[in-house]
């Protein structure tokens, strides 16, 4: 089955799917956070192939994903440390919208790229 396209403004991803195993080989420290991203998909909707240097591109700039690890830090305090973190906490598993190009870039041992981020760059979840 192929996986589902998300359209936005910019491309067209193929949403990831989490096994609900942490299979990168890291484990999110302090208040940092591992999101496994949606892949550009390499074939527009319209049936145009991309050019895989394009295709990078367009992976590194996306801003969905799949929340993997969650540190122990993570989701305790508001954005500058002033009070204490309300209302609905994310966890594994969850769909996530973050920062376009935040964090950093992970090989994970299972062959997939991750980004490894602070908490503050997660900016929803998406609900169901």
């Amino acid at each position: 089955m192929e996986a589902k396209l998300l359209k936005t403004g910019t491309a067209e991803y193929k949403q990831s799917t989490w096994s609900g195993v942490n299979s990168s080989g890291y484990q999110a420290l302090d208040d940092k956070v591992i999101i496994l991203p949606d892949v550009a998909s390499d074939k527009t909707s319209g049936g145009v192939i991309l050019d895989d240097s394009l295709v990078e591109r367009l992976t590194m700039a996306a801003e969905t994903g799949v929340l993997v690890a969650v540190g122990e830090g993570a989701f305790l305090w508001n954005a500058d440390r002033t009070a204490k973190w309300t209302g609905r906490k994310p966890q594994p598993g969850d769909r996530v919208y973050t920062q376009r190009y935040a964090g950093q870039l992970l090989h994970g041992e299972d062959g997939l790229q991750y980004r490894v981020m602070d908490y503050k760059c997660i900016g929803a979840i998406k609900n169901g």
